[in-house]
């Protein structure tokens, strides 16, 4: 049964326990799976089911594990499985610990970006609790498969990293394809930039600081994570198409640092 209000919490709290630092400095060169992948290895579903639809919140050893152990017990997964590591590796499925290593690198990459989307999800329909909202958010493998994080009515959304100023106004041409800017900017180094007496573009670096409080919170182990700010104008908006793409295109504004 969901309870959007302690949902959300319990959700943030599993973030933030999340070792973010150990599993950077353990993975970052780990980058040997890299392959498009079969259907039947994908993870998405497995994920979905965890961390939305019975909110269950593994850490990231106990999911895998237990993804990499139904992968290799079914046998129309393991055939799969052994044969991709033929294809690209030409090695045997009996050869598990070097691919192991390289697959669990791949999975929480994709593991940490689904947790991204479901963290706007959560805050969604924490919102929609909050403000008496009957709203009915869609989740699920199938859409993400489409390029579509999430689904409100006929109205499609899309998380996306931005790391610079110009990604930050980059809009989907489907009209009802809602690109969410997702902010990965160091923090860090833009406060350096806003002291430095040698820096250019100051009041637009500082600006984009003051977006990126606004719209987003980092939580204790560095995960990022969405404002209410961001979303209530958005569910505020949902009846009106260009009054939501408005909403975006102003967010967009100022963690650009142009408004």
């Amino acid at each position: 049964m969901k309870e959007p209000i302690k949902d959300l919490q319990r959700f943030r709290d599993f973030l933030s326990s999340i070792p973010l630092d150990k599993y950077r400095e353990e993975l970052k060169n780990v980058k040997w799976v890299e392959q498009d992948l079969p259907n039947e290895l994908l993870p998405l579903s497995s994920i979905f089911k965890y961390y939305w639809e019975d909110r269950k919140f593994l850490n990231f050893e106990d999911w895998f594990e237990n993804f990499w152990e139904e992968i290799n017990t079914k046998p129309a997964s393991k055939e799969v499985l052994k044969n991709f590591k033929k294809y690209y590796f030409n090695k045997d499925i009996e050869e598990n610990d070097w691919f192991k290593k390289g697959f669990k690198a791949r999975m929480y990459r994709t593991w940490i970006s689904v947790l991204t989307q479901l963290d706007f999800c959560y805050l969604f329909e924490y919102v929609c609790t909050k403000e008496n909202k009957n709203l009915t958010l869609e989740c699920n493998a199938e859409l993400d498969l489409k390029g579509i994080d999430a689904k409100v009515r006929d109205i499609e959304f899309q998380v996306a990293k931005i790391t610079q100023r110009k990604e930050a106004r980059s809009a989907s041409r489907r009209r009802t394809l809602i690109t969410i800017p997702y902010s990965v900017l160091n923090i860090e180094k833009l406060k350096e930039l806003i002291n430095s007496p040698r820096a250019k573009h100051k009041t637009r670096y500082q600006r984009m600081l003051q977006a990126f409080n606004k719209y987003f919170i980092h939580l204790q182990n560095g995960f990022v994570v969405f404002h209410e700010n961001y979303l209530k104008p958005i569910i505020d908006s949902i009846d009106d198409i260009k009054r939501l793409s408005e909403v975006i295109e102003q967010i967009s504004l100022e963690l650009s640092g142009e408004y």
